[in-house]
């Protein structure tokens, strides 16, 4: 071989290397996420960020009002993966703060468990927006001093007794599918206009017993920390777990008249120019090993694995999208501000 046939086979060699190295290493930058508390686990995003080079920063939210807020404030620009409910999800795609997902890109898809993989909840015009990630309930957290017995209904949080020691979850929408179910109403989700009026002047009157609303799980076991609290309307199971962490004795409970059901996707911002990195987390984040470990970790029930313990979900009214989402929200700040 000449010096020419080994300058060349040299060459080849080093390209050879380099795109090996392009495609162990994946997308480079950085993946923004948009994410609820236990959706970035510290772990996770260390394994992530070794195995393909990307960076990952997230922002949490305490609730879907907040969230769309900050998607709205850069049209999405600010992210590039949202993790969002079914019952937000048209909300989402009709303001054109979601893309419609590729499922080429999508290749852990085929992770999820059989009554996940149609997406049916998702897809909105024959484009399909969300993967389903994690799901959950909007039960109720109770102190076990107080009550031996888990309370079995609702109205327990409007019982004087408990004035002052109620705290409750700040989101317009599920706060508004919390006060249908409280008072019977069977379709929390589909409201005419006299039943969202009894809902209006059922949740002003929970305010008799409220000792404040809270966004996000930290806040709310903050509040509970802090105070004498023993009643909450929650954003979920790891309200509960996070309160035990801090050795408080609580349970958690669906009461008798059902509780919201919640199913978050995983979906990708419409403003983001990065949506090979985009794809690379969602693709990390539907592994079995993630969804097993996120239900180990936070009590969510996971898309890729079958969880434990977690047998209610006959007992949950699964969320939908509401008959009027920006009515809700001006429905909502009227309850908030009224004495």
């Amino acid at each position: 071989m000449n010096w020419t046939s080994k300058a060349v086979a040299a060459s080849l060699t080093a390209l050879t290397l380099l795109a090996s190295a392009a495609a162990f290493a994946g997308p480079k930058g950085e993946v923004r996420l948009l994410a609820y508390e236990g959706y970035a686990d510290p772990a996770w995003v260390e394994e992530f960020e070794k195995e393909t080079g990307i960076t990952v920063k997230v922002t949490y939210v305490g609730g879907v009002d907040e969230q769309i807020a900050k998607m709205k404030a850069s049209n999405g620009k600010d992210y590039d993966v949202v993790t969002v409910d079914t019952a937000s999800l048209k909300a989402f795609a009709d303001q054109k703060l979601i893309a419609p997902i590729d499922k080429e890109k999508l290749t852990s898809a085929k992770n999820l468990l059989p009554d996940f993989q149609p997406m049916s909840n998702a897809t909105f015009g024959g484009a399909t927006y969300g993967v389903p990630w994690a799901w959950g309930s909007l039960g109720m957290v109770y102190d076990k001093k107080t009550f031996p017995t888990a309370p079995d209904s609702w109205e327990v949080l409007w019982d004087p007794r408990f004035k002052g020691k109620v705290i409750s979850l700040d989101d317009a929408n599920n706060d508004i599918n919390f006060g249908a179910i409280a008072l019977g109403i069977k379709d929390p989700f589909n409201l005419t206009d006299a039943q969202l009026a009894q809902v209006k002047d059922k949740l002003i009157a929970l305010k008799k017993n409220l000792l404040t609303y809270f966004a996000g799980f930290d806040e709310g076991t903050t509040i509970w920390s802090e105070n004498d609290v023993v009643l909450m309307f929650s954003m979920g199971e790891l309200a509960a777990i996070n309160l035990q962490k801090k050795g408080f004795d609580v349970g958690y409970v669906i009461p008798k008249e059902g509780a919201v059901g919640w199913l978050d996707n995983l979906t990708v911002s419409a403003g983001t120019d990065n949506t090979d990195a985009a794809y690379a987390w969602m693709n990390f984040a539907l592994q079995k090993k993630i969804g097993a470990d996120m239900a180990k970790k936070y009590g969510y029930g996971a898309t890729t694995d079958a969880p434990q313990g977690m047998d209610y979900a006959s007992r949950l009214i699964w969320a939908q999208n509401p008959e009027d989402y920006t009515r809700r929200q001006a429905i909502w700040n009227e309850v908030k501000a009224a004495n």
